[in-house]
């Protein structure tokens, strides 16, 4: 086994040469979409081309720079323009695929600060009634339960879900648009597959 021969890693129908990701195809459409009754057979294609790429970027660590996009296509299914007519379909993917992951990004922002003030609200009130059970006339007993526990639970689980949308749920939006978007800047090659 040669070196090329050993960093080929194979996913799926997805494998990865070097810095190449190369995607098999039977039909050029199934870079984009796949056919419903794909589903009934053993050894089709159930996810489009194009989803299989993002999602083969999504679960690596980095993107290489210099990685290309080989797709694979019988013989027969290559023509003149068959490079150029996937490019520019995986490119205008790429443009609707960011837009909506830019709609979701700014849904979950508006989303963070609506609920903020509900949930600053429930903070609130939890705090005061915290503050109030801690007084030195409460019995120790309800002092435990209701001013170190139960109120002070219900304040900061207020403020949770608005911090939760504004800092945190965002990140996986954000990171899959930068791995679209590296994917529209992605030379992109079509090659014979090989014979079975």
């Amino acid at each position: 086994m040669n070196d090329a021969e050993s960093a080929v890693r194979t996913t799926g129908r997805t494998r990865r040469v070097g810095e190449d990701l190369v995607v098999a195809l039977y039909r050029p459409a199934e870079l984009l979409s796949v056919e419903p009754q794909a589903m009934l057979e053993r050894d089709a294609r159930i996810e489009s081309g194009a989803d299989e790429i993002v999602n083969e970027l999504l679960g690596r660590s980095k993107v290489q720079r210099r990685a290309r996009i080989v797709l694979t296509l019988p013989a027969e299914q290559i023509t003149q323009d068959t490079a150029e007519t996937l490019h520019v379909a995986l490119r205008r993917y790429c443009e609707a695929r960011l837009a909506r992951v830019q709609r979701e990004i700014e849904v979950a922002w508006r989303q963070g600060l609506r609920s903020l003030g509900s949930g600053s609200i429930l903070f609130i009130v939890g705090l005061l009634l915290s503050t109030g059970f801690l007084e030195p006339d409460v019995p120790m007993f309800w002092q435990d339960l209701l001013g170190n526990g139960v109120f002070l639970v219900i304040g900061w689980v207020g403020l949770w879900y608005p911090l939760d949308l504004l800092f945190f749920a965002r990140q996986p939006l954000k990171r899959e648009a930068l791995i679209v978007e590296a994917i529209s800047r992605m030379p992109l090659l079509v090659q014979p597959a090989e014979s079975r």
